[in-house]
């Protein structure tokens, strides 16, 4: 009898290419299925709630597939940590109908995105060092332009075949906070949740605000930007090491 097994599982995304599987590059979705295979004796294919780059990590990340077989859940959790890679973990495993799809149900995702204001070694693969002062302030101002449903075009890269370009934020939090590990470090933690994005979205946000939390543009000029429908005008790309996906929530 066929199974559809959810998995919720974090990722370190440093030392890989992204979730896909590609070929000559380390993926988690490859590595994943290669522990899936270990167990199961099966050829597995784990589908996943989205697509992440190289160097962007997960704190829930949500995926499932098919299987046959017969282990139950909690032995299912033990055994594949087992033959993971150190930096992915399986926090929880569950059995669910065979129609549910990670990607396709997904209704809403929540990501983070930190940067820090100071540089520290601790923290070169999981936070964006900006050197030049940010007022959150402004940062603060320039977001209302960007939560509801727009038509998100300037803040979608070169390279996706999405044709529906308009998606719905429902929360941005801007906050300022201080590196648990080193007081003296203090970094600014974006939180965005949305009903989906588009491919590089959120990192363009995020370039955008810091654009003008510095004032190299306006609070006004987020709303320019949206309705411009044009990413040239838009404000660069940040780097997807300060990218976390953060939840994943369904029905």
């Amino acid at each position: 009898m066929r199974r559809n097994i959810k998995l919720t599982f974090s990722f370190d995304g440093s030392n890989f290419s992204g979730w896909q599987k590609q070929k000559n590059k380390r993926s988690v979705q490859e590595t994943i299925e290669k522990a899936l295979k270990k167990i199961t004796q099966e050829k597995i294919k784990i589908i996943g709630c989205g697509r992440t780059d190289s160097g962007v990590h997960a704190i829930n990340y949500v995926g499932n597939f098919k299987t046959s077989s017969k282990i139950p859940v909690d032995n299912f959790k033990k055994a594949i940590n087992s033959f993971l890679a150190p930096e992915i973990y399986v926090k929880k495993v569950e059995d669910v109908s065979l129609s549910f799809h990670s990607r396709y149900d997904a209704k809403r995702k929540t990501y983070i995105y930190l940067i820090s204001l100071s540089k520290s070694p601790f923290l070169k693969n999981y936070a964006f060092f900006y050197e030049r002062e940010i007022d959150i302030k402004k940062m603060t101002e320039g977001k209302k332009y960007i939560l509801g449903k727009h038509d998100f075009s300037s803040f979608m890269a070169a390279g996706s075949k999405v044709k529906n370009t308009v998606r719905e934020i429902f929360k941005l939090e801007i906050k300022k906070k201080l590196f648990f590990l080193d007081k003296s470090i203090n970094l600014i933690e974006i939180e965005i949740e949305g009903n989906g994005f588009l491919y590089k979205m959120v990192r363009n946000i995020v370039g955008t605000l810091i654009y003008v939390g510095i004032g190299k543009i306006s609070s006004s000029d987020v709303e320019k930007i949206i309705e411009a429908k044009d990413r040239k005008i838009a404000p660069p790309t940040v780097p997807s090491h300060g990218l976390y996906l953060k939840k994943v929530s369904y029905k």
